[in-house]
């Protein structure tokens, strides 16, 4: 859970004084039994996997998240408690958030929506 930390000075120092105490608060959060917390990824179900990745993404607080297809996994209960969580860490520290999802009902939680399309149209017109 702490691996960003590991890597990263600068996450280290942005994740507090206790580390361990901000994952813990993510990953209560995401709804993750602190029975789950030290079980190998492979006895987590895919759901677990998406939402220990989510809170590892988000320890340290990083300028910057890409999240690709976040929810894809999650029921609608915790997709919404994913999103809230997202949206409210990345504005608390005004990190940048790009977040990919093929599930259109997700656009309204964000601010500017672009399609697929739209992006080809965009870097095709540069390149003409």
């Amino acid at each position: 859970m702490l691996l960003p930390c590991t890597f990263s000075a600068r996450r280290r120092e942005r994740a507090g004084a206790d580390p361990r105490a901000e994952a813990g608060r993510m990953l209560r959060h995401l709804d993750l039994d602190p029975a789950s917390w030290r079980k190998p990824a492979g006895e987590l179900s895919v759901g677990q996997q998406q939402r220990v990745a989510a809170a590892r993404a988000l320890i340290g607080r990083p300028e910057i998240l890409i999240a690709d297809e976040p929810t894809s996994a999650l029921d609608a209960e915790r997709q919404q408690v994913f999103i809230d969580l997202l949206l409210q860490e990345s504005a608390a520290v005004g990190a940048a958030l790009v977040f990919v999802s093929h599930d259109q009902r997700l656009a309204g939680h964000f601010d500017r929506s672009v399609a697929l399309h739209e992006i080809n149209t965009a870097a095709c017109e540069v390149t003409a």
